[in-house]
């Protein structure tokens, strides 16, 4: 069952929890988008959510219970997401009983969320994501071009989301066919927010431009946090640029 108050668009204490078992995953991932879009988190960050919520509760069918439940909470900007096993219990207090590999629940979890935590003790384990909810009035993507001596500079402004990922692979093409930059420069310092898609979109133009004789790319203007997000989705290195640079 879900209980809702006036939904987590309403009062922050507001929260949602639902049930799941194997038989009802398709149950679990319908709920958690139709809560996570009225929340406001954007269409792309939602898929994101939804996906990390059906490896989390993929884990506790496979690897734990077999059955749990998942409590949503918006508080302060963020979209927190707790999928709990009570019977699956750590003998070790603070060892996750789940698995954490590559590919696993929650390294996806911790891949796509803003945060996440994992605990695990006599109730049982409980893995938590936090995605962040967007300000309520962002500016439209936009891609600002610079050239000089050689070099482009892509200026990212906005979100990069699943509707601005072809607008940035388009642009990425179009230089490389051109032969127009011997040094494609992307700076990120406006980016505003981002899916997975659009950051699949910026491994997609490493890869065009690595493909391209005699071009580079060089990132630029991100976060710390957002620089291992990145590291942590590819085994291609990344060129950064410094701050001083």
């Amino acid at each position: 069952m879900t209980h809702r108050g006036r939904g987590l668009s309403g009062s922050p204490s507001t929260a949602v929890e639902q049930p799941f078992d194997r038989d009802s995953l398709h149950v679990l991932r319908a709920t958690v988008e139709a809560e996570a879009s009225q929340a406001g988190l954007p269409e792309g960050r939602t898929a994101d959510l939804v996906l990390a919520v059906h490896e989390l509760a993929t884990n506790v069918i496979l690897h734990g219970s077999g059955a749990g439940r998942v409590r949503l909470r918006a508080v302060d900007g963020m979209l927190h997401c707790q999928v709990s096993d009570p019977g699956s219990a750590s003998e070790e207090w603070g060892i996750p009983a789940w698995p954490y590999e590559y590919g696993h629940g929650l390294w996806i979890a911790r891949s796509l969320g803003d945060s996440h935590s994992v605990t695990s003790g006599p109730d049982g384990t409980a893995a938590t994501v936090g995605f962040a909810l967007p300000y309520p009035r962002c500016p439209f993507f936009r891609l600002i071009q610079h050239d000089q001596d050689g070099h482009t500079t892509l200026r990212l402004i906005g979100y990069l989301d699943q509707g601005a990922a072809p607008d940035l692979a388009a642009t990425v093409e179009s230089l490389i066919e051109a032969a127009r930059p011997r040094r494609l420069v992307l700076d990120l310092s406006g980016m505003t927010f981002w899916d997975s898609i659009g950051i699949a979109a910026l491994l997609t133009a490493h890869e065009q431009v690595s493909a391209a004789p005699g071009v580079s790319m060089t990132l630029k203007g991100i976060s710390a946090d957002f620089r291992h997000r990145l590291d942590s989705l590819t085994f291609v290195p990344l060129d950064y640029e410094s701050p001083g640079d």
